[in-house]
Formats: C-alpha cells, sequence, structure tokens
C-alpha cells in the first residue's frame, strides 16, 4: 500500500530525528500502543495495536477464538459491532468460517490484545461486497479484541486424537518421554452420558514412555503444560480398539476424555550410557548449577535396592566436598550434583560400575554389596562456583589446565578411562583461547595441549572410541607432523575401522622417524595380519554367495589372499578391538 510505513521504518526516523528514548522503548516493548504491523506482503492486511495483549502465544489454525469487534467503513460508517450485541463473536481460526483478512490478522494477536485491522477488498468482501451495508470494492476497518482462545489440535495429524484446550497450562515446559507424569482423567464412550472411569482425584503417576489406559492418554499428556487441562475425541485406534473394555466399552467404540496434567518430575540421564539417572522430586526457580571446582553442601538418605539405609546426611551434619577432586563417596553422586539447581531435591539411581564397583563398600549405617546399585535421596542445599574459565588471567588459566592434565593422568593410571577423557577435555577447554597470553605462556599451552591430546587418544582406544581417538592424534600432527605417540595411537585407531591403508601410511611414516622402533615395526605385522585376515573372510563371502547362486567356479575365480610368515608370530585376530590395542608400550600418559 502506498505511504504505508510499517513500525521498523516509523522507528528508524524516530531515531534518526533524535528521539533514542522513543526509539529504545519501542524496542523493549516490541508491542507498544501505536505500532504498526504488515501483515501480507502487498500491505492488503495491516494492524495498528491499541492495547497490547499479555504473555507471548498467539492462537493457530484450528484454535476457537472469542473476539469483541466494531466494523466500520474507511468514511467510519458502522456497519456491524460484537459489542452492540453485547456477546462475543466466536469462530475457528484458519478454516475459512470468516474473511481472509480476519483469518490472517487475528492469528498475530496476543490474549487480551486490542488492535485495529485494516482490510482491502482482496482480503474482504471482494468486488461484490456485501449488500447492502459492504459496497463492491471496499476497504474495511475493524477493532477487534481478542478475549481468549480454545486451542483445538489434530495432535496426531490423522484425526485419532483431537484435542481442544479447555483451561490453558503455566510455563512454557512439556513433560519428556522419560519423565513421571501425574494426570487426573475421566473416560466415556462417545456420547454416553456418564463416565466408565475416572482416576483418583490427586491423579495417577505414570511414566511417559510407558503405556497407561489407553493410546491416547500418553500421547496428548505429551502436548501440555502444567496444570493444563483438555477435552478428547479419540477415535477406536487411540481407544480401546476393536477389542473394546468388556462391558464398559464396546468393540470399536470412540472415546470423549477429559483430561488435566497435574505435573511431572523430570527423569534425565546424568551419564550418555544411561547408568546413572536422576529423577527431580522438588524443582526450584533457581538455574545456575555447579561446576568443576565447585564447593557444594548436600544431604541425603542413601538406600540399597531393598530399601536398606547405609548412609545418611542431615541438614545439621552435611556433606561438604569440592566437585571433581574424588571427595564425594562415589562417583554417580558427583556426576548428578553437576545437572543439580541450588535447592533441588533429587533422587539418584546408579549402577555399580559409577557407585561402589566389584569390591562394594562398608559404609556408615550398612554395607553395600559388591556389585549393587544404590540410590541416594539427594538435596544441593548451596554451593560456591569455581571460577569458570573466562573469569581468570592467564596464570591461572595455565595452572588449571595443569591441574586438569595431572588429574587426568591419576585417573587414567586407575583405569578410570571416562574420567581421564573428561579431565583432559576440560583442560584443553580452559586453554582453549590464548588472548592476553604471553609468548612464554602460549607455548606453554601449546604443551599441555599436546600432552592432554595425546593421552586423550590413549583414553579413547582404551574405551573402545577409534574415532574420537584419531581426532584427539590429528590435533597434535597438525602441529608436530613426525611425533611419533600421535602417529601410532592414529594408526592403531586406523586399525580398529579397518582403515588398513591410513594405518599403514602412519606406521611408515613412524618407521621414517625411527627405523629402529620395535613397537611400530610389530604394529606393522599386526596390521599385516588383519588386512590378511579381513581378505580371507572376504573370500569366503564371496564364495558363499557364488555357490548359492550355482557358480561352482568361484574358487578358481576368486583370489587367495596370503597371510604371510608373520601371522603365526602374531597373536592378535582381525576383531581385534581399539581397547585391547590401547595396551601398546607407547600409550602409557
Amino acid at each position: 500500500m502506498d505511504g504505508f510505513k510499517t513500525a521498523a521504518d516509523m522507528l528508524k526516523e524516530e531515531a534518526a530525528s533524535g528521539d533514542g528514548a522513543a526509539f529504545e522503548e519501542a524496542y523493549a516493548n516490541p508491542d507498544a500502543p501505536g505500532k504498526l504491523v504488515q501483515i501480507t506482503e502487498d500491505g492488503g492486511v495491516t494492524k495498528e495495536i491499541i492495547v497490547p495483549g499479555t504473555g507471548w502465544e498467539e492462537p493457530e489454525a484450528g484454535d476457537s477464538v472469542r473476539v469483541h469487534y466494531v466494523g466500520t467503513l474507511m468514511d467510519g460508517t458502522k456497519f456491524d459491532s460484537s459489542r452492540d450485541r453485547t456477546e462475543p463473536f466466536e469462530f475457528d481460526l484458519g478454516q475459512g468460517k470468516v474473511i481472509q483478512g480476519w483469518d490472517l490478522g487475528v492469528a498475530t494477536m496476543k490474549r487480551g490484545e486490542k488492535s485495529k485491522l485494516t482490510i482491502t477488498a482482496q482480503y474482504g468482501y471482494g468486488e461484490s461486497g456485501s449488500p447492502p451495508t459492504i459496497p463492491g470494492g471496499a476497504t474495511l476497518v475493524f477493532e477487534v479484541e481478542l478475549i481468549d482462545w480454545k486451542s483445538v489440535k489434530d495432535i496426531l495429524g490423522d484425526g485419532g486424537v483431537i484435542k481442544t484446550v479447555v483451561r490453558e497450562g503455566v510455563g512454557w515446559s512439556k513433560p519428556q518421554p522419560a519423565d513421571e507424569v501425574c494426570a487426573r482423567f475421566t473416560a466415556k464412550v462417545q456420547g454416553a452420558s456418564q463416565p466408565f472411569y475416572s482416576s483418583a482425584e490427586e491423579g495417577e503417576e505414570f511414566r511417559l514412555c510407558d503405556p497407561h489406559f489407553c493410546p491416547a492418554i500418553n500421547k496428548a499428556v505429551a502436548t501440555m503444560k502444567l496444570k493444563e487441562q483438555a477435552k478428547m475425541l479419540v477415535k477406536p485406534q487411540y481407544g480401546f480398539g476393536e477389542a473394546g473394555r468388556g462391558e464398559e466399552v464396546p468393540p470399536g467404540a470412540a472415546l470423549e476424555i477429559e483430561l488435566t496434567l497435574l505435573g511431572w518430575k523430570k527423569v534425565e540421564k546424568v551419564t550418555d550410557d544411561g547408568q546413572v539417572m536422576k529423577k527431580t522430586l522438588q524443582d526450584t526457580e533457581e538455574w545456575k548449577r555447579p561446576n568443576s571446582g565447585a564447593q557444594v553442601t548436600l544431604t541425603y538418605t542413601a538406600r540399597l535396592p531393598d530399601g536398606t539405609v547405609f548412609d545418611e546426611k542431615s541438614a545439621d551434619a552435611p556433606l561438604q566436598f569440592t566437585v571433581d577432586e574424588g571427595q564425594a563417596p562415589c562417583e554417580g553422586l558427583e556426576l548428578a550434583v553437576l545437572k543439580m539447581k541450588e535447592g533441588e531435591r533429587a533422587l539418584v539411581t546408579i549402577a555399580p560400575q559409577y557407585a561402589f564397583g566389584e569390591q562394594g563398600s562398608k559404609q556408615a549405617l550398612a554395607e553395600v554389596p559388591p556389585n549393587s546399585a544404590v540410590e541416594y535421596d539427594v538435596t544441593l542445599s548451596s554451593f560456591v562456583k569455581a571460577k569458570d574459565s573466562w573469569e581468570m588471567d592467564a596464570g591461572e588459566k595455565l595452572a588449571a589446565a595443569a591441574l586438569q592434565k595431572d588429574k587426568g593422568n591419576t585417573a587414567f593410571k586407575a583405569g578410570q578411562y571416562a574420567r581421564a577423557v573428561q579431565r583432559y577435555n576440560k583442560a584443553t577447554e580452559i586453554i582453549e583461547f590464548d588472548e592476553g597470553f604471553t609468548p612464554e605462556q602460549k607455548q606453554q599451552a601449546k604443551e599441555v595441549k599436546r600432552s592432554c591430546n595425546l593421552n586423550l587418544a590413549a583414553a579413547q582406544l582404551k574405551l573402545g572410541n577409534a574415532v574420537e581417538a584419531r581426532k584427539a592424534a590429528d590435533k597434535v600432527l597438525e602441529g608436530d607432523s613426525g611425533n611419533l605417540k600421535a602417529l601410532y595411537r592414529r594408526a592403531q585407531a586406523y586399525l580398529a575401522t579397518a582403515d588398513f591403508v591410513e594405518a599403514e601410511l602412519d606406521i611408515k611414516r613412524g618407521l621414517a622417524e625411527d627405523s629402529a622402533s620395535s613397537d611400530f615395526k610389530l604394529l606393522l605385522k599386526k596390521a599385516k595380519h588383519q588386512q590378511a585376515t579381513a581378505g580371507k573372510k572376504e573370500v569366503s563371502l564371496y564364495s558363499g554367495m557364488m555357490k548359492a547362486l550355482g557358480r561352482s567356479t568361484v574358487k578358481d575365480a576368486a583370489p587367495q589372499a596370503d597371510a604371510g610368515p608373520e601371522s603365526a608370530a602374531d597373536g592378535n585376530s582381525a576383531g581385534t578391538s581399539a581397547a585391547a590395542q590401547a595396551s601398546e608400550v607407547m600409550e602409557q600418559p
């Protein structure tokens, strides 16, 4: 539309004219009164905000919205008004039940917002108009107040569960599959006067990933916010299907369900392997979490799987320790604390390898048997964070990185390879950026990184992570192409992934640097043996395939691999893992 100015245009003019306060205020409150919004690119639908709405949500297509409106022509002639009827107008948004300008304009509004929509004939009643009140080709002006809306969603996209939000939830988060939710609901056969099932007033608790009552319950809860209340129309496939439910639900019956999400307990993995899990029992508005080196204060009750309490710390005598110093009762608890917020109470379930392992442990109140899982009902009472790297000066960064490297070496020698990986990664993160370092400090940082990446490659090989081991070796070789340890460990990583050509190239580079190296000579034998064995397996597989097809001549056609005289002396098979290969002399950090 000619002459139309967007809100951005007007704000730029204000800023240019020196009215900086108005410019800042408008951006601080993007829905300020008087703000102009161009809804369609051609200017056919525009909006001027009169009274900003609340929150950030806007209705979506399919939602049932309630509005008050006053409609006028451009000369001010009123042709319709819900306010004159003292009754709001309700319609389903985006379904073509009103003029297109309304569907587009109301979809940009927030709850309680009052705005002026200016709609050209193209998005209104066209060239024919709506006689006798609206002439053809008329541009219309509507003062619209969005009172509220009920969210109506086909939540699965196949019409199987249609959910109508009766009462909006609070916040923005929704439960995740592993969470334990609490929901209250009633269910009845479609069209019935009474429900055939009603949960207790306090609701029912279940894991969202576990089937509960009928499939529609889990599907719907996953879309809900805290305290949200909804009604659902459920087709048989998401109810009780063709089997029905005894005398209560006939075969193939649709259901009507009323559902309220009362709350949930967040369940999350502490470790990637899922062997340490944390379930939040009492959440907090805090958001900060402890970091490595933080001083933490805990209270807890520690139990065995049968409920036996083996240790306890109260508010009168809490446990205090420094994170990542090996001072916690067990590794799993220390890792969980790093994911907790101040004031949070959680149930931490820990598998034996992160608890007291094969040895077990004699604790204050009872003995933890060997290979026993444990759980801690723990509250993080308070903590004092350690300095983050961005708060440190160059000297502090170097000292902190060296300390983490030394802790990584200690963990490696103790066989705690996953912890060693964490330490080495932490060390390199601290000195990743060396701005402000003196030349001497930059050289020191380079040496720490080199050492950490060499040791990181060794630890990753021990864990069987060949690709990660190769990445760590690559970093060393980028700045030191002849580093023997890096070449050796990268060659091992290549062997673990059957990349024989790359492995042999690294081995030969190592022998070029040190032709007398018994380590590289032994690794070369191993590489040839693995490659030969792999070749034999391929021949055998090929032969089997051809025989199955009746090709008896394959034996003559397929080339035979020669393992060579070193095979008998080499005790490693083609299936040797990266972890097994990591036992070489050159891998000690």
